[in-house]
């Protein structure tokens, strides 16, 4: 992707101004239950999603006209990364994903994060570390 000089705005937040209208936020922390300082927490980059299928595409999203052009196409491919894979978050919780799988996590990880996400769901709701089954989490897990 070229130097982003035509765009007065990043693609991705075309994508977002176009999907927003139909997420569906949650008025509590699906973790914990606050009703404050709650954000979405997407499972996958919608940022790193698009670059990955404007490149795949060989579309020109380096300008507002080009991603204009292609995003309800971007958005009908990925309904199920935009809309269904979501978790409304307060915003401790979702710095606290964030730290441990990164600003803009790798899609790889999405198991990973709903997996963290339950866990940290359980051990609110029952006061007790939960440990979850080890068959599906990479042995390397620990290292992300």
């Amino acid at each position: 992707m070229g130097k982003n000089t035509d765009n007065k705005r990043i693609a991705v937040k075309h994508v977002r101004d176009k999907a927003k209208s139909a997420y569906v936020k949650l008025d509590n922390c699906y973790i914990c239950h606050t009703q404050v300082d709650l954000e979405l927490h997407h499972t996958h980059s919608i940022t790193l999603l698009l670059n990955a299928w404007a490149d795949r595409k060989n579309y020109d999203i380096t300008t507002d006209a080009g991603i204009l052009a292609v995003r309800d196409e971007f958005i009908e491919e990925h309904r199920r990364e935009i809309y269904d894979c979501v978790y409304t978050l307060c915003n401790r919780h979702h710095v606290q994903l964030h730290g441990i799988y990164g600003k803009a996590p790798p899609s790889h990880t999405a198991s990973k994060q709903e997996l963290w996400i339950a866990k940290q769901r359980q051990k609110f709701e029952t006061g007790v570390e939960v440990s979850l089954p080890h068959a599906s989490i990479s042995p390397f897990a620990k290292f992300y």
